[in-house]
């Protein structure tokens, strides 16, 4: 995948651009906001902690970041490279409504309406990529963008975990509830070649959670008691009631998730499938007090929001 990308110096910057304020930091290192001298125009510019990443990986990164730039529900990066004494540096367009996160309410969600409007951007933005071989690998809501508060427009990024379809991975550092179980079960010694299906697997916690407020576990691994109550209700749905945080989901929502959520990763539905979805209710007509009551004292530890 080649990108041609412009080489700024670093006393270029200040030449260039004004730093208004920072947006967000992490281990990564942080996102500020600034505006481009010459056309006016505000933009992200994320800056990526030396220590912490390679040249090489961030190359890619924003080779990735660029290329993908095309798709309407991609967040847009500029093919620029800036270095500076401890970060490497690239800028992207605004989100001026934060990430999809910041607005999902604990035990609530979000409305129904816009998480279907997530869905169908999200998927087309992950269809694209895996239509051209690639695999997101980091999908979860603090890495969907959004341009308004009400989800009618909204952007994938944050492509540093992003590879090829084939690639073979090692284990992660750490397990987070995104990941599907392959990648859990995943012991130092052992690799697993990518596909799709781990970003559909994802796909379907990131639904979970913007639907219900809730994650669904802490991992993919029959060790997390939550994740076993799923795996254990499967294959007896059609005549064994719903796992408690799971009864505020209509019927067809939960074969829509069953479908993202086949423990065989060739058994996974492509992501645009949740398109035969959005004209069915996804939620019940139960009160969420009344299905989080239950379980409020024992699993509040896994809100959403406090993740």
């Amino acid at each position: 995948m080649e990108t041609i990308i412009q080489t700024v110096e670093m006393q270029e910057i200040s030449e260039s651009y004004d730093i208004i304020k920072e947006l967000g930091q992490g281990s990564y290192g942080r996102v500020l906001l600034a505006q481009d001298k010459l056309i006016g125009q505000p933009l992200a510019m994320k800056l990526v902690r030396k220590d912490q990443t390679h040249l090489e990986t961030f190359l890619r990164e924003l080779s990735f970041s660029v290329t993908l730039s095309n798709h309407p529900d991609i967040i847009r990066t500029y093919p620029i490279f800036i270095g500076k004494r401890d970060h490497y540096i690239m800028t992207q367009e605004l989100a001026p409504a934060g990430t999809l996160h910041d607005i999902i309410r604990n035990q609530v969600g979000i409305p129904e309406d816009a998480v279907k409007r997530c869905a169908i951007q999200i998927s087309c933005a992950l269809d694209y990529m895996h239509r051209r071989g690639l695999v997101h690998r980091d999908l979860k809501t603090d890495n969907v963008l959004l341009m308004d508060k009400d989800c009618y427009y909204i952007k994938l990024s944050d492509f540093g975990l992003t590879q090829h379809v084939g690639t073979c991975v090692s284990a992660m550092s750490h397990i987070i509830p995104y990941m599907a179980p392959e990648l859990c079960d995943l012991t130092d010694e052992e690799f697993l070649i990518l596909s799709p299906s781990i970003d559909t697997w994802a796909f379907g916690v990131l639904l979970f959670v913007i639907l219900t407020g809730y994650l669904p576990w802490f991992e993919a691994l029959k060790t997390d008691a939550l994740y076993q109550e799923y795996t254990d209700w499967k294959p007896c749905s059609d005549f064994t009631p719903l796992p408690v945080r799971w009864k505020i989901l209509s019927r067809e929502a939960m074969s829509m998730l069953g479908i993202f959520f086949a423990h065989c990763p060739c058994c996974r539905h492509p992501v645009h499938s949740v398109s035969s979805y959005v004209d069915v209710p996804w939620k019940t007509k139960i009160s969420a007090h009344v299905s989080h009551m239950a379980d409020e004292e024992e699993e509040l530890e896994i809100n959403v929001v406090d993740s």
